[in-house]
């Protein structure tokens, strides 16, 4: 009786938020976008938290959703050049957190605006390296006097966990194959540190990006290169308070918020956030057109192609199908942000791509790398954003034995089987040798198909693929040095070149895939079926807290071309 009320109470629930999402759905989908400009107004850059390369959700007022991506914000900046009830931009972040090759696209939005010579100035109280890198592209940077206020230029780190000794004490072992002398993405579970290759190409590419965003302030601000080094390994204190940053040029005045607004003569009635910007939606383009395609996230099977946080077969199949057949699309770029992940898919994606019958250009954000990588390398021409990670030609997998972890915890494993490999993989029972070895052969070969895509499509011959592969990974610039990738541009960039393929001089612009409400993207998905399914069935397996604790560090028992390592 007790479990009958549960399969009640659980689809009681289920109704209740289907019904709820349908609703919000449904006024999402149709409430009034943005709120009304008065002439005059500044346009506010509030960006703070999360932000990411393009979001396929629609804005709306109600309930205060706006989700804002950096196409969204891109497009709603230039959209303000050309608006006439838009005085300026006021640049206020707040902890904004996004990869730098999305600076670079908001800076070139910016550079774009200012072109209608209308002003840019920034403010801020307490600015991490990233909300500076953005205020950094105002006409002129304000900051708060207070002595708690400041500017915090952190420079650029990478931190590696290491599970070998933890794991150990559970009583887990873990197995692994691995591809790349400098793959380093197993080395956490069989380690207490990083291996000295892999520590210096890792420190290579941090010291890369390092000088760039280097380079990139003493470009922005007129200073010094050595001003700016100074001042990242020189300086007394954390927080560079406002008195101090004037001193080195890093911003023009010192100024309290309601102190800017006086100078500038900025109420609050003038001020309009980017979040409700009136952006509109994209007008329908019959000429011919370049679509822009967002693929960000790791690479993994999934029957949601909406999903906003993967690639995969099911999403890239539906989109190119529709643009193949599409006659006013002229050539595709691809927006990449990914580390990797399935090997298989990563495979199926390549394939797919490599059978599209018009001009396809790879244009690389953030990361780029392994299995991110290989998908690229099926396109015609390979764009990287100034600070794009790429590379990591290796594959890995990681096999979990927790025997010993069994026995601890009071739980046997006996398994029946017929058949040499039946029942291979068993977490709670000793690893077959022989699984081991034949898995051990398997990376080979999955391996060598990685470097032959690549030979193939940037035409580097057998004697030098292993100087560009062995899971090393590379900054745009060491990455056209050694011929993975043609180019190093922002999108537009990207965008030309497709054109230029495609041998067309006039054409608009379409993102994909294309926005969805709430709603849509609840009644697309498989949400319903897989919650039904849990509140029905409550039982468990007593593995399970194990196995979800893996998948969240490197998700084991299948081939990976993936990059483990956090550069933003």
């Amino acid at each position: 009786m007790k479990k009958n009320s549960g399969i009640y109470i659980g689809c009681g629930v289920i109704v209740l938020i289907l019904a709820v999402a349908f609703l919000a759905g449904y006024f999402i989908g149709f409430a009034p976008q943005g709120k009304n400009v008065a002439q005059g107004s500044w346009l506010v850059l509030d960006l703070s938290g999360q932000v990411t390369d393009y979001s396929i959700l629609q804005s709306s007022n109600f309930l205060g959703y706006n989700p804002l991506s950096v196409t969204d914000i891109c497009y709603r900046i230039r959209k303000a050049a050309d608006d006439n009830k838009i005085k300026g931009i006021l640049i206020k972040p707040n902890l904004l957190q996004t990869n730098y090759a999305n600076l670079n696209e908001i800076d070139a939005a910016l550079q774009d605006f200012k072109k209608s010579h209308k002003p840019v100035i920034a403010h801020g109280e307490v600015l991490a390296q990233k909300d500076y890198l953005l205020c950094a592209m105002a006409d002129k940077i304000f900051i708060d006097p207070s002595a708690s206020a400041g500017i915090v230029l952190e420079g650029v780190a990478s931190n590696v966990l290491f599970y070998k000794d933890a794991l150990k004490k559970l009583g887990i072992k873990m197995h692994v194959m691995q591809e790349g002398e400098f793959k380093g993405a197993a080395e956490p579970y069989t380690q207490n540190s990083l291996s000295p290759g892999t520590e210096e190409n890792l420190r290579k590419v941090l010291k890369s990006r390092y000088e760039l965003i280097q380079q990139e302030i003493s470009k922005m601000r007129s200073m010094k290169i050595d001003t700016v080094q100074n001042i990242y390994e020189n300086r007394p204190d954390l927080t560079i308070d406002a008195q101090e940053a004037i001193k080195y040029g890093l911003i023009d005045e010192a100024a309290t918020w309601e102190e800017l607004q006086k100078k500038y003569d900025i109420t609050d009635k003038y001020q309009i956030s980017i979040s409700d910007y009136k952006s509109g939606t994209e007008a329908s383009i019959s000429s011919d057109k370049i679509a822009v395609v967002y693929l960000s996230g790791n690479i993994t099977p999934s029957i949601n192609y909406n999903n906003p946080n993967v690639i995969s077969l099911n999403s890239v199949d539906r989109i190119l199908d529709k643009l193949a057949d599409d006659k006013t699309v002229k050539a595709v770029v691809l927006r990449i942000n990914s580390p990797g992940g399935s090997a298989l898919e990563s495979e199926l994606i390549y394939q797919r791509i490599k059978a599209f019958e018009k001009p396809v250009v790879v244009s690389m954000g953030g990361m780029a790398a392994s299995g991110g990588y290989y998908i690229s390398c099926a396109s015609d021409y390979i764009i990287a954003d100034p600070q794009t990670i790429t590379g990591s030609i290796g594959v890995v997998m990681a096999l979990p034995e927790a025997e010993e972890l069994g026995n601890k915890i009071g739980i046997e494993s006996q398994t029946i089987s017929y058949g040499k490999f039946a029942g291979a993989g068993n977490i709670l029972e000793k690893t077959d040798p022989e699984l081991l070895a034949s898995l051990k052969r398997e990376s080979a070969s999955v391996y060598a198909e990685f470097k032959q895509r690549v030979m193939d499509s940037r035409k580097i011959g057998a004697d030098k693929i292993d100087l560009v592969a062995e899971g090393r990974v590379f900054s745009a610039s060491d990455a056209k040095g050694n011929g993975l990738i043609d180019d190093i541009g922002n999108l537009q960039f990207a965008i030309t070149k497709a054109a230029d393929l495609a041998k067309i001089t006039k054409y608009g612009v379409e993102s994909y895939p294309k926005k969805v409400t709430i709603w849509d993207l609840f009644r697309q998905g498989n949400w319903l079926q897989t919650s039904s399914a849990k509140a029905i069935n409550k039982e468990s397996n007593a593995i399970e807290p194990i196995e979800d604790y893996l998948k969240k560090t490197l998700q084991t028992n299948q081939w990976l071309y993936f990059c483990p390592y956090k550069l933003d």
